[in-house]
């Protein structure tokens, strides 16, 4: 009888073995790093700018695995990447740029990459064209992403991308895209109240970054530091910002991150003691934890900016 006991007994611990087996098996099968509803590869996504690449990840979440460009500190208007970059970029399924001429290298190194079935997306040209805004060389201003409203479009064309390249899992990637699109109309609504405490309405930018920023929120961007960025200004043209300054009674100087700040400070000394500089970054950091998404870095600058306009 103890002989028949035991032969049951490990028969019972072979059958809840073989059921952990099974059960393994199943998790891995479906949460496994990597994969998604169907058990395929996440998606290799590469993106510009890290708003963008925030908005990839948002709407892709752990179907995808995103690879940003350019790094924090960085110009996007002359970047060079690196052969790593280029590597990921000749096996990656799809690539985000804004567009608009934000990098306007993009086009012709990206051309060379041999990945005809990567898709590409221009976020910034899904906005409607009666909502861009035209730059003083007849282009449209690239710098959407800082209004808020106007990223909507931009996630929308991530989202049809991501649906383009991965159609099996396209349900999941519109209901992350409408959750992400809920955020950007809750932080636009946010960001309108609290430039409406507001008493200053006028600035000056390093470049015209937010021009886009200022018309929504009823603020005025009345000149800048560099027309072109990296171009800096000559003697006439610091004079000519200085006049306009006291002119218009301006009392902050907004620089950037990316750019050096040397002429910004010039014409800060020459217009006046109540002219201040403080610095936003229109491209945020995800190594900086109070810039390391989209909504964080907004807040951030529109944080910096009552310190200076309340």
């Amino acid at each position: 009888m103890k002989t028949i006991f035991n032969k049951m007994k490990f028969g019972r611990v072979l059958s809840m073995l073989a059921v952990l087996a099974i059960a393994t098996l199943l998790l891995i099968g479906t949460t496994g790093c990597g994969e998604g509803d169907e058990g395929s590869e996440r998606l290799k996504v590469a993106a510009d700018i890290m708003p963008l690449a925030d908005f990839c990840n948002n709407v892709g979440r752990e179907l995808v695995e995103v690879e940003m460009l350019i790094p924090a500190g960085a110009s996007p208007h002359n970047y060079e990447l690196t052969s790593e970059q280029m590597k990921f970029l000749s096996g990656a399924d799809m690539l985000v740029l804004n567009g608009l001429d934000l990098t306007p290298w993009a086009e012709d190194i990206f051309d060379k990459v041999d990945n005809p079935d990567m898709v590409r997306v221009r976020a910034a040209e899904a906005v409607p064209a009666p909502d861009l805004i035209e730059a003083s060389d007849g282009a449209y201003d690239p710098h959407v992403w800082l209004d808020p409203e106007l990223a909507v479009h931009q996630v929308e064309a991530i989202r049809d991308g991501f649906v383009e390249a991965d159609p099996d899992n396209g349900e999941i990637y519109r209901e992350n895209a409408d959750a992400c699109i809920d955020e950007l109309r809750g932080l636009s609504e946010y960001i309108g109240g609290e430039v409406s405490t507001f008493t200053r309405r006028k600035f000056v930018s390093f470049h015209p970054a937010w021009s886009y920023f200022a018309r929504r929120y009823g603020l005025e961007q009345v000149g800048v530091v560099e027309e072109l960025p990296g171009k800096e200004p000559g003697v006439g043209e610091i004079a000519d910002l200085v006049e306009l300054i006291r002119a218009e009674g301006v009392e902050v100087i907004f620089t950037e991150p990316q750019f050096n700040p040397k002429a910004a400070e010039v014409i800060a000394e020459e217009s006046g003691a109540d002219v201040v500089l403080k610095s936003l970054d229109p491209l945020g950091d995800p190594d900086d934890e109070e810039k390391d998404t989209y909504v964080k870095f907004m807040k951030n600058d529109v944080g910096i900016m009552a310190e200076a306009m309340r």
